[in-house]
């Protein structure tokens, strides 16, 4: 394992609050027009057929579950009852939006990854550890992290019928082949142990992509969800293609949702702007917090608020995202405050 000097986790935040990795379409959290960020190709949302209960079936191209460490290649779902991935692509880059080029004989190994819940309880998404890519039947930990746009796969809940999707990337040997995608699992919800997909092997298609059904309450525009002694409300949403000397982007505009925090602890309550608040849209991609438009906001929501007992937090939050896309879902996740629970609003 290379020692960096600097933790896993601290890496996931720095990579979270500064949004320095985005899908194809998305802008990092200060560009207008993003450059050197992983091309991913979109493809048809098809999950199967919705039930009755919300949830879909997914029939189609799957690993065998034969064991408690299941394989796969990319392309190919690993699915229980519980819990549902996907590596939908991975791919080769020189440079990457924020962090710049790799260092000279290195090169970005990047994977697109999804994940369902499909069980009926709350999966931690702490339970997912230890994600490393291995060659040759050697393990090399992360060496560079660029982290997903939000902590989406390493902090926080899955409720019931929720996706997330989103890039992480590692930095290997210009050249190198014969790498694995391998991450751990440590859930009561799942009897999965290890998953590893093989990115070297010939890839499949999907037969099926994961996306939203969520079977929690999902919340309109105007509703409070009271938890842990904070209530939270959505008040408005509004849209603008320039705040300030920014603009959103050809395609693209900002999506800027009021919220407001109650805190009805008896003591301070410490917030996260960039750890609790997540924009996705229907397959559960992250959408990217614009940094520089927050700081331009006179009534933008703060990144790091303390809130004292019996005092409320509002403001706007800036994401961009792409002109009329919908339905777009904003989330907040009790569990840093004490409760498993997550809030779900339909902003779109």
């Amino acid at each position: 394992m290379t020692d960096t000097g600097v933790s896993r986790r601290t890496f996931l935040r720095i990579g979270a609050a500064t949004g320095s990795l985005t899908l194809a379409g998305c802008s990092g959290s200060d560009s207008t027009t993003p450059t050197g960020q992983p091309t991913v190709p979109g493809g048809a949302i098809d999950s199967g057929v919705p039930t009755r209960d919300g949830r879909t079936t997914e029939d189609g191209d799957a690993a065998e579950l034969d064991s408690e460490r299941p394989s796969a290649v990319v392309g190919q779902r690993i699915l229980d009852e519980s819990v549902g991935f996907l590596v939908e692509r991975a791919g080769r880059q020189r440079q990457l939006a924020r962090s710049g080029e790799a260092p000279s004989g290195q090169e970005f190994l990047v994977v697109l990854l999804s994940m369902k819940n499909r069980g009926d309880t709350e999966i931690q998404m702490t339970d997912l550890t230890d994600f490393r890519v291995a060659s040759d039947g050697t393990t090399r930990e992360r060496i560079r992290l660029v982290s997903q746009t939000g902590s989406q796969f390493t902090d926080g809940l899955l409720v019931p019928g929720e996706t997330v999707r989103g890039l992480v990337a590692f930095e290997v040997a210009a050249g190198s082949q014969g790498w694995s995608f391998v991450f751990d699992v440590d859930a009561v919800e799942t009897d999965l142990e290890q998953v590893t997909v093989d990115l070297a092997a010939q890839p499949r298609q999907p037969a099926s992509r994961f996306r939203q059904s969520f079977r929690v309450p999902v919340n309109e525009v105007g509703a409070s969800v009271t938890e842990a002694g904070l209530t939270v409300t959505v008040s408005e949403v509004r849209t603008a293609d320039s705040i300030g000397g920014t603009t959103a982007g050809e395609g693209r505009v900002f999506h800027l949702p009021t919220v407001r925090v109650d805190n009805g602890k008896d003591r301070t309550a410490f917030l996260g702007l960039t750890g609790q608040l997540l924009l996705t849209g229907e397959r559960g991609t992250p959408r990217p917090l614009s940094l520089s438009v927050q700081q331009q906001i006179d009534d933008a929501f703060p990144l790091n608020p303390n809130v004292p007992s019996g005092e409320h937090v509002e403001g706007e939050v800036p994401y961009v995202v792409a002109a009329g896309e919908g339905p777009l879902y904003l989330a907040f996740d009790f569990t840093s405050s004490g409760a498993t629970e997550k809030g779900i609003w339909r902003l779109r």
